[in-house]
């Protein structure tokens, strides 16, 4: 793959995720798997992403929600390792549009539900065994995530701050996760160290942005590319 498309799509993916909290892991997953042995682009990638939500945890360190975080993170260990059984056997064609259609769900639910309905805390552990498993099957869980940071008690900076802190743990540990079933990351390392640098860089100019972000125009824009990348699955078996 030409070095001219994939530097660029790795700063504008992390400055995308800086500044939103989503869409760029799933825009780079796509530019990597356009051009990269399928068989590398899970494991690359979380790599990358790893890297990218490790740089946005530590510039939000103090907006992080670590209770959400104890809640979710931890599950996320049985999900990665359901989906490990799941990557190495069947090709789901039913799984994308079913994320799909359940974050759609929680748009809707969002939309209407009563004000006094909110996302309980408790929620977040099944939601964590979710995560891990879209994790290792899809590469990037992220809109599946955004759907349960619908909430109003959170401002931007903690909404993208305690995302950053449960994806960097989602992508740590899809390393042993691969490794376990013989992936190569030294002899890759050509490859990945050049987007780790771009991950960081793009990930700072993202955090700039947010900083300077209408807190009501950031939740509408949220909700607009959330729907956008559930769209984006619901139909992904057919495009």
């Amino acid at each position: 793959m030409s070095w001219f498309l994939l530097i660029p799509a790795a700063i504008l993916s992390a400055a995308i995720s800086g500044a939103l909290g989503m869409g760029g892991g799933s825009m780079l997953l796509g530019v990597m798997a356009s051009g990269l042995d399928p068989a590398i682009v899970v494991p690359i990638h979380g790599v990358v992403q790893l890297t990218s939500n490790s740089t946005r945890t530590f510039v939000l360190l103090k907006n992080v929600a670590w209770r959400l975080v104890l809640l979710y993170a931890p599950a996320m260990i049985l999900g990665v390792w359901l989906g490990l059984k799941l990557y190495a056997g069947t090709d789901l064609v039913w799984f994308k549009p079913a994320i799909g259609l359940f974050i759609f769900s929680f748009l809707l639910w969002d939309r209407f539900k009563p004000k006094h309905l909110e996302v309980p805390d408790w929620l977040y552990v099944p939601a964590g065994i979710g995560g891990g498993l879209l994790t290792i099957t899809l590469g990037a869980s992220g809109p599946y995530l955004s759907a349960f940071f619908l909430r109003k008690d959170l401002r931007k900076e903690q909404i993208i701050g305690t995302k950053a802190a449960i994806q960097m743990f989602g992508h740590f540990l899809k390393i042993p996760a691969f490794l376990s079933v013989g992936f190569d990351y030294r002899g890759r390392l050509g490859l990945i160290l050049p987007l780790l640098a771009c991950s960081i860089v793009g990930t700072m100019l993202g955090t700039w942005i947010l900083d300077r972000w209408d807190e009501e125009l950031f939740r509408k824009v949220f909700r607009v590319v959330l729907a956008i990348l559930a769209a984006r699955l619901v139909v992904s078996p057919w495009i």
